[in-house]
Formats: C-alpha cells, sequence, structure tokens
C-alpha cells in the first residue's frame, strides 16, 4: 500500500497537500465552529471565553485566526517546494508544521473520545489531518529530506508560533466580525 501511495504522490505534490489538509481540517471548524461552541461557552476555559467576542460573529472570528495561520502554511510548503526543488532539504519549520498537524489531529480525536461526542474538527482530525501528517513525516524521513534534529526544533519554533498566531487572529477578527442579529422572537428590533 505504502509503494502504491509512493508512485502516485510525488514529494513536491507530498509538500503542497500540507495546506489543503490544513484548509480542510480547518474548514470543518469554521463551518460548525459557531453552532458547536455557543451552548457550551461556560465549559470553556476562562481564557478562551475572553479570547471571543461572544456578542459578534464566532465564526469570522476564528476564521480570521484560520486564514492568518494558513498564509503562512501556504508560505512554508512555498518555501520547502523550492527548497527540495533545488537539491535542498526541508527546514525544521515546515517539518515543524506537519509534526503540529499531526499532533493536533491526535487531541482533536482524543478530546471527542473523552468527552464520548463529537468536538469541532474531529472528523477530518481523523479522516485528514492524522493520515496527511503520519504519511508525509514517514515520506520525508525515507526521502533523507529532514535533519534528525529538525523535527523537535521544528516543533519547539511552530507550537508557540501557532498560539501567538491564533491571538493575534481572535484579536484581529474582534475588530472585523459583524454583531450578532438578535434572534427571532427575542423583542428586540432589528
Amino acid at each position: 500500500m505504502l509503494a502504491l501511495l509512493n508512485d502516485w504522490i510525488s514529494l513536491h505534490l507530498l509538500i503542497w497537500l500540507l495546506p489543503v489538509a490544513f484548509f480542510l481540517h480547518d474548514g470543518e471548524e469554521i463551518v460548525v465552529v459557531e453552532r458547536w461552541i455557543r451552548p457550551r461557552k461556560h465549559t470553556l476555559s476562562p481564557l478562551m471565553q475572553r479570547a471571543l467576542n461572544w456578542d459578534k460573529s464566532i465564526t469570522v472570528q476564528f476564521a480570521t485566526a484560520v486564514v492568518l495561520i494558513g498564509s503562512l502554511v501556504c508560505l512554508g510548503a512555498g518555501i520547502a517546494a523550492a527548497a527540495v526543488e533545488n537539491g535542498g532539504k526541508l527546514g525544521p519549520v515546515f517539518i515543524g508544521m506537519v509534526a503540529v498537524m499531526l499532533l493536533d489531529g491526535i487531541k482533536h480525536v482524543g478530546l471527542s473520545l473523552g468527552k464520548r461526542s463529537y468536538t469541532v474538527g474531529a472528523v477530518t482530525a481523523a479522516l485528514v489531518e492524522i493520515p496527511y501528517a503520519s504519511y508525509a513525516l514517514y515520506r520525508f524521513y525515507q526521502a533523507d529530506l529532514v535533519e534528525p534534529a529538525a523535527l523537535w526544533l521544528g516543533i519547539a519554533i511552530v507550537l508557540p508560533l501557532v498560539f501567538f498566531l491564533i491571538g493575534i487572529g481572535f484579536t484581529l477578527g474582534r475588530w472585523i466580525a459583524p454583531f450578532r442579529r438578535p434572534a427571532a422572537g427575542s423583542g428586540r428590533r432589528i
């Protein structure tokens, strides 16, 4: 099976599948986040409760962070593809992105299993993130495109960077998100 995949998927394509996997997964999150998170507001950590403006569209706030991170994922894939095309190795930041995607997928699936219910992003974590990231890391190491220390250095760089970008994205999202319309029958005029 792996030999067949290796024949079908070039290393160049595999690099560019990172943004595809990212946007598929985060697309699921964008589609369901508002509906899923509002009823659970009081079960969230105080940090998460403060990170969002609950009077505005949560979807827009979340999507702003996704676009910010996704832009950097695309930039990272472009740099990685150019490096490999020119006979170089993959840098720690790109490998860190792939590894953090794997960790994120494991987190989503673990959270759903722990709660015994669907959580935002669980479906694409299981069907896209974990398979893509596992296979990509395997292929990149098999092709000798990764220095051994690059994985841990990449995780050490990318993980805090992702949290920083989520914070920036939510902040920008609070500024640009529209206020929610009152629910029908709430007694308020539109």
